[in-house]
């Protein structure tokens, strides 16, 4: 009986944090179900395979009992990936990267206890010595149960918090060189383990992995600083994208100021004409016709004036820009802003209103019937909510996400752009930032697509 609980127990703390981490990095948004039922889901599993681990090891005594442990450990390694394939919505290529950060978890671990066992062996109070059907010792039960608590938390900290952060910044394009990078360094650290276990049951003993510590410490420290690399890239990216919307922003100011510049050339230009064009109907006494004109002139002028949607500059001058590019399509827009300052910064209404508006937009564009956006702004409790209605031929899903009251989030829309698309995504990321939301609906019956937007605004 204490063999097996010690062979249950050496397993499920070398194998559960692996498995865990592997889910760690997602966020819940990514999760087919709800992801507390997953956690449990995964943590249930794992110890019903520690349970089962001691009995096919007594079953396998009389055959070999490492190769059996082996398999049994690779047995469980594929239940884990085909866990996570079925379980976490997202590209293939962030899965397996979360797996290549796991497996060098693992690895370094089982370097570290053998290690730690090679030189604290006679100076412990546990037995080295293993029954004929067990795994664990007493001593590699206690330097796995050590090492886990000392490595796990930093994993946690240096590499899959990291690392869930750059996955939910990049798209799945942009992933490819450190993923490439990952893997060739995480081969390598894996074949070190290889070579150094051949070693050992070829008859070179546990001095082995001291021999090999100093290769074994260089690579360790080449994977996390990998991992750093790939955190520092994840916040070189964020910084790009925000300047790139700062410039946006600028850029769209400078086209309405031209623009106006433009219209106010255009009206000097007109008012001389029309001024010639009256003086001469008053020389003419035709008193009638210089009704008639000058009531065609007035209805011109109020239909090229720019409207004045709402009280912030900001929000008035991206949904008159957007406005224009939409009626400049062809593309009726009806739009209510009903709110005055907002306390929001100019480059995140810029993310918001730019992706949603040109999602928008380019959706009318393939619409084979009428095409239309409608726009509601306003302020509800300090918050700013933002619905965005348009004419939407399709959309492309990704099944088997639940709906709330018939919204989904950004992760359930798929772009249809060859090169692939993350407005929603940005949309999602920056309603985050103010503690808010951003849902997404198509109704396919009256191909209608819908954003709704809420933040909190920022007491000024």
């Amino acid at each position: 009986m204490t063999v097996f609980l010690r062979n249950a127990a050496g397993f499920f703390v070398q194998v559960f944090p692996c498995i865990l981490m592997v889910f760690l990095p997602f966020p819940r948004e990514a999760y087919r179900f709800w992801r507390k039922y997953v956690l449990i889901g995964i943590t249930a599993t794992a110890l019903a395979l520690a349970a089962l681990f001691p009995a096919v090891m007594y079953a396998a005594a009389n055959w070999n009992l490492a190769l059996s442990a082996n398999l049994f450990m690779l047995t469980t390694i594929s239940l884990t990936l085909a866990a996570e394939i079925w379980l976490v919505r997202e590209a293939g290529v962030k899965k397996i990267m979360t797996v290549l950060a796991v497996l060098f978890y693992g690895a370094s671990q089982y370097w570290l206890v053998n290690v730690l066992i090679g030189i604290l062996a006679g100076r412990l109070p546990f037995s080295l010595e293993r029954e004929s059907w067990a795994v664990y010792s007493p001593c590699g039960l206690a330097m796995y149960a050590a090492t886990a608590a000392a490595l796990l938390p930093l994993m946690v900290l240096f590499v899959i918090r990291p690392m869930g952060g750059y996955l939910r910044e990049v798209e799945t394009k942009e992933t490819r060189k450190e993923f490439l990078v990952l893997l060739v360094s995480t081969a390598t650290f894996l074949a070190m383990i290889v070579s150094a276990d051949m070693d050992y049951y070829t008859g070179a003993g546990a001095r082995v992995y001291l021999q090999k510590l100093p290769l074994f410490l260089t690579v360790l420290l080449d994977q996390m600083l990998i991992y750093w690399l790939i955190c520092r890239e994840s916040e070189r990216r964020k910084r790009d994208n925000e300047h790139r919307r700062a410039m946006e922003i600028q850029q769209i100011q400078y086209e309405k100021i031209v623009g106006d510049m433009e219209n106010t050339r255009r009206m000097r230009h007109d008012l001389r004409h029309h001024y010639s064009a009256l003086n001469e109907m008053l020389c003419k006494g035709q008193i009638e016709q210089m009704k008639d004109y000058l009531a065609q002139v007035l209805e011109a002028a109020s239909s090229r004036m720019n409207e004045v949607y709402c009280g912030d500059m900001v929000v008035n001058g991206l949904l008159q820009y957007y406005a224009g590019l939409a009626r400049d399509q062809g593309i009726r827009c009806d739009i209510q802003a009903e709110c005055d300052a907002v306390a929001v910064d100019a480059a995140d209404l810029t993310v918001l209103f730019g992706n949603a508006m040109e999602n928008a937009i380019n959706a009318c564009r393939k619409s084979t019937g009428e095409r239309w956006i409608s726009v509601r702004v306003g302020t509800v409790q300090g918050s700013l909510a933002i619905e965005i209605s348009n004419a939407c031929r399709g959309v492309r899903l990704n099944r088997g996400i639940p709906t709330e009251d018939g919204f989904l989030p950004a992760e359930a829309f798929l772009s249809d752009r060859a090169d692939g698309g993350y407005g929603l995504r940005s949309i999602a990321q920056t309603t985050q930032k103010y503690d808010g939301s951003a849902k997404f609906r198509y109704n396919a019956e009256r191909q209608i697509f819908t954003a709704r937007i809420r933040m909190n605004m920022r007491s000024q």
